[in-house]
């Protein structure tokens, strides 16, 4: 176990890092504490420290640390973590998260004090939490889980073990939908806090502690748990009163808890219709110094938007330039979810449609960098499972043998050329129309070389979209299952196994999707031997579709008389299928009529399956109530892996594979761009008169 005083000095330099941009702190000053040798600390770490007591010296930090790393006087866990917090202060998280690539190179049994084993527990606790502000949830737990296995193996207590470790790890947990595995992980959290302040009782360990349960508590509020959340404000109100009854109470410390608690509280009862308390917990939060920081002020906002004080938020949002500027903050589209769009929807609701066209303005002009910054970001995952870089070093080598091959053969078409122009000057003709052939014929290949390219990349993304979050899930839970420390029970387990095979067979639906697309695409006849009813192919659609699974719609099946008597020669099962592919597209977006639903046909969103005929053609409409389509995408959305909104989970292939069925059936699918209040699509197939 690490020393008080050690422990102490790495959770200050901590606190320093991950205090955000309303608390900034500097590295304190390690000789204040007496490290001595025998805890890993040296000269070179006070050294660290001294120019880190120097404000806004963050540059000159990062100066020295490369110093004393090119000297040998600092060990690699200890640069990392020096590093670490200086780029944290300075705002710069990418920087950060580069550095822990050298974290996988660091040889456990090398760590030979406890400084070090310090700094490289909180170095990785930091890049967890970084991946977590993310919401890279999966990524955190694969790397919490790692670090985890690393220190086990090297004789050193597991990871997971410490407090606010712990919290993140719930926080991901609860995020990807794991409820009972995030309670157990905040409950291992409040046990490291009782066993952390069973030993220490300096007034930053009681604020740290309360940091963690207020992380816990925003997390439930968050997903919506408001009664989870309660109990957690309840334990940081017993570390508020232990902190204020210290012989000596840190008063800024004091005031820093007093602030977090109160905003909670304020939003919690918000949230549950409180209204009274909620503006008295809020009032007390206001009379805090923290509440009066420019980092606060902004923060604050997200309860004046909720309680539709709109103009106050306007009026926080004026600071919010400076506040970007002077942290560092960069153009990416977590900082526009954080800061520009709650900024933009402030001013738009207080009516400051010039402020509001203004942030519209700055998104719009920063939105290409944004999503180069992103795109980087999300490669790593990508590599992760398809090995990208792989397919575009092949990409690569298949384009260079094409250059050489077309080189080759217009150096061996020049030379022909040349030789016959000496000796069949006659033939000039024929040889020039030769070389002419042979080109286009590159130009071609060339083309369909790019082609081939932009295809598999187009491939490899909308598929990766659609695998990745399934694998995910099941790449999770397998690892829960493998790990010898975690005892699950049997409600546990079950619901462990029912997401394994709900996220299976989702896997194996898109599989089956693409041989339906592979199999249409081959032009192979469907046989039309199935003499059937329009009510069996109804009954048969919904049964394959999603739409009795979907409890916020309401299906409405509506027939002409005509279809009750009628029969036609079809491929019952394709026709079928065709139908149940629009049903799941009317599922896929048509929301909710409101969020809180309550019970009963007039709170839900409609499909509408219709059927009617004619002597020569049956005709089938499915019409929801959903977002819509643009006219100018009628046809657009028939494509294959055509999205019109990038965000939603699917491939882009389900009405592309319709369109093919009912037209290998003799019929077709068409959208109905009259409609208005959603989508409308008419499929039609033919009647034998006979």
């Amino acid at each position: 176990m690490t020393k008080p005083a050690t422990l102490l000095t790495i959770i200050l330099l901590i606190q320093a890092a991950v205090s955000g941009c309303t608390n900034r702190r500097q590295l304190p000053s390690l000789s204040s504490h007496g490290f001595n040798d025998a805890e890993g600390f040296n000269c070179a770490d006070s050294i660290v420290a001294a120019v880190g007591d120097a404000r806004d010296n963050n540059e000159r930090v990062l100066a020295v640390i490369d110093s004393l790393e090119k000297t040998g006087e600092l060990s690699l866990p200890k640069i990392i973590f020096y590093r670490t917090i200086t780029y944290n202060l300075m705002g710069q998280r990418r920087n950060s998260l580069r550095l822990y690539s050298q974290l996988n190179s660091i040889d456990m049994s090398d760590i030979a004090t406890e400084a070090d084993l310090d700094a490289y527990l909180y170095s990785y606790h930091n890049y967890v939490r970084l991946l977590c502000e993310m919401r890279r949830y999966d990524r955190a737990l694969r790397e919490a889980n790692a670090a985890d296995r690393r220190l086990k193996a090297a004789g050193y207590d597991a990871f997971a073990d410490h407090h606010d470790i712990a919290q993140t790890i719930g926080e991901c947990q609860l995020y990807l939908g794991q409820g009972n595995l995030a309670a157990m992980s905040f409950q291992k959290s409040l046990q490291g806090v009782h066993a952390r302040l069973a030993a220490h009782h300096d007034p930053l360990d009681y604020r740290e502690c309360q940091k963690c349960m207020n992380a816990i508590a925003k997390a439930y509020m968050q997903t919506q748990c408001y009664a989870e959340a309660a109990p957690w404000l309840a334990v940081q109100d017993s570390l508020y009163a232990a902190a204020e009854a210290l012989p000596q109470p840190d008063s800024v410390f004091l005031d820093e808890m007093k602030a977090d608690i109160c905003y909670s509280k304020a939003l919690l009862a918000n949230a549950q219709g409180r209204t009274a308390d909620a503006e008295r917990a809020f009032g007390e939060y206001l009379s805090t110094k923290t509440s009066r920081q420019t980092g606060s002020i902004i923060n604050s906002s997200e309860y004046l938007m909720q309680t539709q004080r709109y103009e106050e938020a306007a009026r926080n949002y004026e600071q919010l330039d400076h506040f970007l500027k002077s942290g560092g903050y960069k153009a990416d589209f977590a900082n526009f979810g954080l800061f520009m769009i709650p900024k933009f929807r402030a001013n738009m609701l207080a009516g400051k449609r010039d402020s509001a066209l203004r942030v519209a303005n700055i998104v719009a002009e920063y939105y290409d960098s944004a999503l180069v910054r992103q795109r980087r970001i999300d490669s790593d995952l990508l590599t992760t499972f398809y090995d990208t870089e792989g397919k575009e070093r092949q990409i690569a080598e298949q384009s260079a043998k094409l250059s050489q091959q077309r080189l080759l053969t217009v150096v061996i078409v020049l030379i022909v050329f040349v030789v016959f122009a000496v000796v069949y000057t006659m033939q000039r003709r024929k040889a020039y129309k030769k070389l002419d052939a042979t080109n286009r014929q590159l130009v071609i290949a060339n083309e369909k070389a790019k082609e081939s390219a932009r295809m598999k990349a187009n491939f490899i993304r909308q598929i990766s979209h659609e695998v990745r979050t399934p694998l995910n899930v099941i790449s999770g839970f397998t690892q829960v299952l493998a790990a010898p420390d975690i005892e699950i029970g049997s409600d546990e387990l079950q619901t462990i196994s029912e997401k394994i095979v709900e996220n299976s067979e989702r896997i194996t639906h898109l599989i089956d999707k693409m041989l339906d697309l592979s199999q249409l695409n081959s032009n192979a006849d469907i046989e039309c031997n199935d003499t059937v009813r329009p009510a069996d192919i109804l009954a048969q659609a919904i049964a394959m579709s999603d739409i009795g699974e979907a409890g916020h719609l309401l299906l409405q099946q509506q027939s002409s008389p005509q279809t009750e008597q009628l029969t036609l020669v079809t491929n019952k099962k394709a026709a079928a299928k065709a139908l149940a592919l629009l049903l799941n597209n009317a599922v896929k977006f048509t929301h909710p009529q409101t969020m809180k639903q309550q019970e009963g046909d007039d709170e839900k969103q409609r499909v509408t399956l219709a059927v009617t005929a004619t002597q020569q053609q049956l005709t089938f409409t499915v019409e929801d109530t959903g977002i819509g389509i643009p006219p100018e995408q009628a046809e657009n959305i028939f494509d294959e892996f055509v999205q019109l909104d990038e965000y939603t989970e699917g491939t882009g292939i389900g009405l592309s594979i319709a369109r093919s069925l009912a037209r290998h059936l003799g019929g077709d699918i068409a959208l109905d761009t009259t409609y208005t209040h959603g989508a409308r699509f008419v499929m039609t197939l033919p009647v034998d008169e006979t």
